[in-house]
């Protein structure tokens, strides 16, 4: 209650007691929603206010006809917990309606923009299969999860930590959600490797599909020539290809002729010319070219790391 503290006849202070209204627990003094109704359907938007003392509620019509509540008319009704009622909903109701709620505390209004239609469609995945991506430590990774519904679908993606992410403002994250339900991983470590779940609902379903990730090493050739390679008359030539990279590469050997050797084996140098190793992964690929030189035939055996 007020309490009103008299000091002479120059200073009045007026003491509140008690806690402004919160609407359906949104802590804010506006909020701002979107809402849909079926076309001649009944329509239920809650307005559940809470404070002391307790709020009185007030639903302000798009033809800014306010209405306390409990109030019920013909077709509209206002409940005495503040749940607005709209029956045999009209094209028309395609408009905002505000709950406005006050104590002694202070106020707080909700805004709900409210759309109505005659058709509804579960979520659907544009790709609707499970997916396997390969990313590179520090690139930035794409991860797509359009979907399409009407009302236009909600996307929600559970990082492989378990932490649920919508696209609300995280500074310290590299996660990004972008305008079509993708999420966007920017300068990716190997700690963002896992099971990634994407998340589609509106109020017709749900649907979830599972993103894999995997963060490689590009391969990287361990090994360079020091210029032309001279072949010894009648002796094996040993070429190395040495490689590292996450997943391990795969090695394969290009000869000048156009030949490619994916396994070790031998081969006669009749011709000079590049020999060409390839490292290849997941994440990408490495070039090494050899330049050999024989001078008389030779073997040739191309050596794989294993």
């Amino acid at each position: 209650m007020p309490r009103w503290d008299l000091e002479g006849t120059s200073a009045l202070t007026l003491n509140i007691d008690g806690n402004p209204p919160v609407i359906n627990g949104y802590r804010q003094n506006r909020t701002v929603i979107k809402d849909v109704a079926a076309k001649h359907s009944r329509k239920l938007i809650d307005c559940k206010a809470e404070g002391d003392p307790t709020p009185s509620i007030t639903w302000i019509m798009p033809d800014n006809i306010f209405l306390t509540a409990p109030y019920f008319g013909s077709r509209i009704n206002v409940h005495h917990n503040g749940t607005l009622e709209i029956r045999n909903v009209r094209p028309t109701d395609t408009a905002e309606f505000i709950c406005m709620a006050r104590n002694d505390g202070g106020e707080a209004v909700m805004v709900v923009q409210l759309e109505v239609t005659s058709m509804f469609r579960r979520p659907i995945f544009k790709n609707p299969f499970n997916e396997r991506i390969v990313s590179r430590i520090g690139k930035t990774t794409v991860l797509n999860c359009s979907a399409d519904g009407h009302p236009v679908p909600q996307i929600i993606w559970t990082l492989p930590n378990g932490t649920r992410f919508t696209g609300g403002p995280d500074r310290g994250s590299h996660h990004h959600l972008g305008n079509d339900g993708t999420l966007i991983i920017y300068n990716p470590h190997k700690e963002d490797a896992g099971k990634y779940r994407c998340g589609a609902k509106n109020f017709m379903g749900y649907i979830e599909k599972l993103i894999i990730l995997e963060v490689g090493q590009k391969p990287y050739i361990l090994t360079r020539p020091r210029g032309i390679i001279r072949s010894v008359s009648g002796e094996p030539l040993f070429l190395h290809c040495l490689s590292d990279g996450s997943p391990r590469p795969r090695i394969y050997w290009t000869i000048p002729g156009g030949h490619t050797l994916n396994r070790p084996q031998g081969t006669t140098l009749h011709d000079r010319g590049n020999y060409i190793c390839r490292a290849q992964n997941d994440a990408g690929e490495a070039v090494l070219t050899v330049p050999v030189w024989p001078e008389f035939v030779a073997v040739m055996t191309c050596c794989f790391v294993l």
